[in-house]
């Protein structure tokens, strides 16, 4: 090919309160207040803390702390690490948090202390998830339970139970300072031996309340972990004030809140976006198993485990049978449906293994019995095999796309932000590489539109630069979470007991 379409597409703007629009997560909030903000109530989200007495005791006082607000640090990039404003109702969620005197429960040390000295990993980890469980249950059941319940780790049972992994999980990276992060495309390779966020989070979905777990370095900064690998033995925590942003914000998503959401143009065709994933089984060597994240604009996750994977002889990529395709799709639209009143009129499906021709059969048949007729299959391959360079020593802008064919272009959803007046990571970015395998929509800028678009929408973090789209960003912690939820089981779809 002699020639390439390199393009740049704008920052696309979120939804907040009043119909406000912002490019950032946090300024929007600011300016705005969450896209459900109503003046007709006012809001009090009702907190949980399940910890020892001095993981209670101190996230206690940060809380406390956080509600007159948290300065911002001394930066040359003042838009990348904003102040945060406190989380009272005039702070940036318009609601106050509040931890109940009857929604506390401790562990007593010497139920910690039995945890730590067990010396099987494996039943160490049952115990601790067992320990939580229990406490998560018995507030469960008050009258009046809290919306979301905080697990607070003693550093020493972080250091027996959740210091296992050799890629930081979804929990720790609310700590992880952004440059010192690892690519979000890079693998994830856990020790044979159980997962002990993924259990614990699995245990507590049929109690119907969300929880979020917790680190001392979120809300101690004098509290420092051992790490049992060495190359996050030194790693640097983010400044207080984005961890005090990134906390609350998953806190309010998960209480049935919804911070921001994508822009539709009311022009266009109302859409919904599927990821397809797959996870191995606890044994490490089953056949992989699939799932399925669903969302919309309105930033409604919908998660859904489907049938057990198999695996293309000639290339060894995960697909779907036709009849599991069609089930998975079929039983995701319908939840659509019974949201919406109707079916979307356009249905996109992202995926990071190729499109398998059984796989297609299963995807359309379910598409056409829902009578839609417009629909984008999209493969997105971990790693671009082609990247782009500029002069100088940052990387190209976020939103550079480069068409290669007419079914495949490259799109930076990390790089350098003008907004933030930097590039905000250490590692080289790497573009995704969007394949369409099925193409209704005919514009190209659209798709990549709502890609960009869609690694907005992460309520577990404020950042707005993120590597890949919710539908694929999912993934990694739904599937660490569903291999622990028994065959025969329906867990609960709504996103926000996942992340």
């Amino acid at each position: 090919m002699s020639s390439f379409d390199l393009s740049h597409l704008p920052e696309p703007l979120l939804e907040f309160a009043a119909n406000g629009r912002h490019i950032d997560v946090r300024f929007g909030l600011m300016d705005y207040g969450p896209v459900d903000f109503s003046t007709e109530r006012t809001k009090e989200i009702r907190l949980g803390i399940v910890g020892s007495s001095q993981t209670v005791g101190k996230l206690g006082d940060w809380l406390r702390r956080c509600e007159g607000g948290i300065p911002a640090k001394n930066s040359r990039q003042p838009n990348l690490f904003p102040g945060f404003p406190g989380s009272t109702i005039l702070g940036p969620f318009r609601c106050g948090f509040e931890v109940g005197a009857r929604h506390t429960r401790m562990l007593s040390q010497s139920l910690i202390s039995r945890i730590v000295s067990e010396r099987d990993d494996d039943t160490a980890v049952s115990l601790a998830v067992e320990a939580f469980t229990n406490e998560v249950k018995d507030l469960a059941e008050l009258d009046q339970p809290p919306q979301v319940v905080i697990c607070a780790l003693p550093v020493e049972l972080i250091e027996r139970v959740s210091n296992m992994r050799s890629q930081p999980s979804e929990d720790d990276l609310a700590d992880i300072s952004a440059d010192e992060r690892e690519p979000e495309d890079a693998p994830v390779v856990d020790r044979e031996i159980e997962n002990f966020r993924g259990a614990l989070k699995a245990a507590t979905l049929a109690l119907r309340i969300p929880i979020q777990i917790v680190w001392p370095t979120t809300y101690d900064n004098d509290a420092v972990v051992k790490r049992k690998l060495a190359e996050f033995s030194t790693r640097k925590v983010q400044d207080e004030a984005t961890r005090a942003w990134n906390f609350f914000c998953a806190l309010y998503y998960k209480a049935g809140g919804t911070p921001w959401r994508m822009v539709r143009d009311q022009r266009e065709y109302s859409a919904t976006f599927m990821g397809v994933s797959f996870f191995e089984g606890l044994d490490g060597s089953s056949l992989q198993t699939s799932s399925a994240q669903l969302f919309d604009e309105r930033g409604e996750g919908l998660i859904l485990k489907g049938g057990p994977g198999l695996k293309d002889k000639t290339d060894r990529q995960p697909y779907l049978s036709a009849l599991d395709a069609f089930n998975l799709t079929r039983t995701a639209l319908q939840s659509y449906k019974r949201e919406h009143g109707n079916y979307p009129a356009r249905l996109v499906v992202h995926k990071t293994s190729r499109f398998h021709p059984e796989e297609r059969e299963g995807f359309q048949k379910a598409i056409e019995q829902s009578e839609i007729e417009i629909a984008d299959f999209i493969w997105m391959p971990r790693r671009s095999p082609v990247r782009l360079f500029r002069n100088g020593v940052y990387p190209p802008l976020r939103g550079t796309a480069m068409r290669l064919d007419d079914t495949q272009t490259i799109l930076y959803t990390r790089g350098s932000v003008d907004f933030f007046r930097t590039y905000p990571g250490l590692y080289v970015p790497n573009p995704l590489l969007l394949h369409a395998q099925r193409r209704d929509t005919p514009d190209w800028n659209l798709l990549l539109k709502e890609t960009l678009a869609l690694t907005k929408m992460n309520w577990n973090g404020t950042q707005f630069d993120g590597a890949l789209p919710i539908t694929l960003k999912a993934a990694r912690q739904v599937g660490d979470i569903l291999k622990y939820v028994p065959d025969g089981t329906t867990p609960d779809p709504r996103y926000r007991f996942y992340m």
